[in-house]
């Protein structure tokens, strides 16, 4: 077994550190003996999304946004087949607005272009998970739907920063399972991470 990671544009699409999901996914994949490739993708290259397990995509600067749109436009169809066919997809920060109405137009959410830039940390319940969801949001765009996150099929994507795998012990599980057939994760230290970061917001004046 060997599981093949797409890191897309990991060079220009990797605002706020959010390539510590990947670290975050090595870091466990190496800790139970997973054989696993990186593949480091960006706009010079050919993109093959039948041969990915998982396909990550972080936050980058809106001209980096735009290159990376005009890049995976060719592959739109692809994208739709692996979506569609349960492929494994993490999309964080801004780059879930690619995959929107008014861009690959794969769901039919849109983006909007606000005011003012929105800079919050985050603390939100989530249906599909127990524990409350942790991240923070420096965007300058709203996503026309209800809540911050997408979950459809195999298809994982949010606004949310974070990175959002180092922050959310339940969401990485919830990932690493569909990833793998591993279904215990020492998340000893990323539980107690999440615990501590909970008892301290609380305990703020």
């Amino acid at each position: 077994m060997n599981i093949v990671i797409a890191h897309l544009y990991y060079d220009i699409l990797n605002l706020y550190g959010e390539s510590g999901n990947i670290d975050v996914l090595e870091y466990h994949l190496k800790d139970n003996n997973i054989k696993y490739t990186i593949k480091k993708l960006t706009l010079e290259d050919k993109l093959n999304f039948d041969e990915y397990d998982l396909v990550y995509m972080g936050s980058g600067t809106e001209n980096n946004q735009a290159y990376a749109l005009n890049h995976l436009k060719q592959y739109k169809e692809d994208i739709k087949k692996n979506i569609d066919n349960n492929k494994l997809f993490l999309i964080t920060g801004n780059s879930i607005e690619l995959f929107g109405k008014d861009a690959l137009n794969i769901f039919e959410f849109t983006s909007e272009k606000q005011d003012k830039r929105t800079v919050l940390e985050i603390n939100t319940k989530i249906d599909q998970f127990d524990s409350n969801i942790l991240g923070f949001i420096n965007q300058q765009t709203k996503l026309n739907k209800d809540t911050e996150f997408i979950i459809n099929k195999n298809f994982i994507g949010t606004h949310l920063l974070g990175p959002i795998l180092a922050r959310n012990p339940e969401v990485l599980k919830y990932l690493f399972n569909k990833l793998t057939i591993i279904k215990k994760l020492n998340l000893s230290l990323d539980e107690k991470a999440y615990k501590e970061y909970i008892n301290f917001k609380e305990n703020v004046k």
